[in-house]
């Protein structure tokens, strides 16, 4: 009782500070407009467990962890075709992607805010026989309440970033109760178990079962597709495409200050610029026209443009820019603000992929594609040295590529072991 009123509380202050941020970006950018009443815990989702149902619930976070998801729902889509399945999220990124790749889902909703007893409320209604995480979006009175209820619980894809791990050592009587409340705990890597083994999990519930975000099962465009989307983007047969993705403030002026001489030496250059949020599309478009750079919009897709930079102004269509690319150059890891966002999409999609300096958020997916060959690590004052000679040098095209094809065969199978662990847990809440 003690421990709940002083989490609530501490969880209050928080709330407080935040909440007139995130009022001011509501009026200015527009942001959180779909999902601030539900993160407040003011409106619920409509969905109602029946009498007799089995109720199986996933929480995601982001974009990122929702798409690493998508075969793991799959799954259990086919092996319990008569249970229900919610799935929540934090940010509207995630909550659009699961809403496009796992539409069959019979509700989407973001995640309140973690009090006693809003989280209450939320089982009452929900009342999930299975609560699937993933990763590393740690709630206790979500937790605590669905064990409350009956509730099997799992942890998939877990990770516990050094950073997290030394903030959770100074509230360890804190996590260990969240940890108690977890009856399975599947992890990225030996690193991560022994993190949550330092911090109270017994060994017995933990199982490392690799990453399944290297496991992903993403669509791929045949060559015709590829060459339809270029067709509409403006982009020729002939063109060298390099796609920054997740591009973050100030990182589109860094970039495009450092490339602009590309274009001296490779006029059919095509930059497409990627911003993570929605609400940063005007901003980035009132950059270029600043700089006096021909560009062209996706929202505007179709007409004939000579652009050299098309700014994708939707949600949704990263993936497909990738596929086009002959060069990825994930962002979020030129601002030490961010650490860094997946760079393993483009090499699933045969893609080559540089990144920048700041992966304190990735380090796994950093050591493991520097290791294979199949990225580079640059500096953005490297960025012009290294995509000139990318470009300029075949061999090393070719090289990169290759060494993309291969990693992606290596690390298959994180979402079979994945399921292995999770399947007695599934078992006995489902099969009862």
């Amino acid at each position: 009782m003690v421990f709940s009123l002083l989490y609530n509380c501490v969880l209050g202050i928080l709330v407080t500070l935040a909440l007139p941020f995130a009022l001011l970006q509501r009026i200015r950018l527009g942001k959180y407009k779909s999902s601030l009443p539900q993160r407040l815990g003011l409106v619920f989702p409509s969905f109602t467990k029946k009498e007799g149902e089995k109720v199986i619930w996933i929480h995601t976070i982001s974009m990122g962890e929702t798409r690493a998801v998508i075969p793991f729902y799959q799954k259990i889509k086919t092996k319990y075709p008569e249970a229900k399945i919610v799935i929540s999220t934090v940010t509207e990124t995630g909550q659009a992607e699961a809403k496009k790749s796992m539409p069959s889902a019979d509700a989407h909703f973001y995640l309140p805010v973690d009090f006693s007893w809003t989280m209450k409320r939320l089982m009452k209604r929900i009342q999930p026989d299975v609560v699937i995480l993933t990763e590393s979006d740690f709630w206790y009175q979500f937790l605590y309440q669905a064990k409350n209820r009956g509730a099997k619980t799992l942890l998939i894809n877990g990770k516990l970033s050094e950073r997290s791990f030394n903030r959770f050592q100074k509230v360890r009587f804190f996590f260990t109760r969240f940890l108690s409340c977890l009856d399975k705990i599947c992890v990225q890597s030996s690193e991560y178990a022994l993190r949550f083994e330092l911090l109270g999990a017994p060994t017995s519930k933990i199982s490392v079962t690799g990453n399944i975000k290297l496991d992903a099962c993403l669509p791929l465009f045949s060559e015709s597709q590829k060459n339809e989307f270029r067709a509409e983007l403006g982009i020729e047969p002939s063109d060298f495409v390099l796609t920054a993705g997740s591009t973050h403030d100030p990182e589109e002026d860094q970039i495009l200050s450092h490339l602009e001489k590309i274009w001296d030496t490779y006029p059919s250059f095509k930059l497409i610029l990627v911003p993570r949020h929605p609400e940063r599309f005007a901003e980035v478009q009132t950059l270029l026209q600043s700089k006096g750079i021909c560009y062209s919009l996706y929202s505007q897709r179709g007409q004939k443009s000579s652009a050299r930079v098309i700014l994708i102004d939707a949600m949704g269509v990263l993936l497909s820019c990738y596929q086009i690319a002959d060069l990825a150059l994930v962002c979020g890891s030129f601002t030490d603000r961010v650490g860094g966002h997946n760079i393993f999409e483009p090499i699933l999609l045969g893609v080559p992929v540089f990144f920048g300096p700041y992966m304190q958020n990735q380090r796994d997916l950093r050591d493991l594609v520097k290791l294979s060959g199949s990225g580079k690590q640059v500096t953005i004052d490297e960025i012009y040295g290294a995509v000139h000679s990318y470009i300029s040098s075949p061999l090393e095209r070719k090289v990169l590529r290759e060494h993309c094809l291969v990693l992606r065969e290596e690390v298959k199978g994180a979402i079979d072991k994945t399921w292995r662990e999770s399947s007695l847990i599934l078992e006995s809440a489902l099969l009862k």
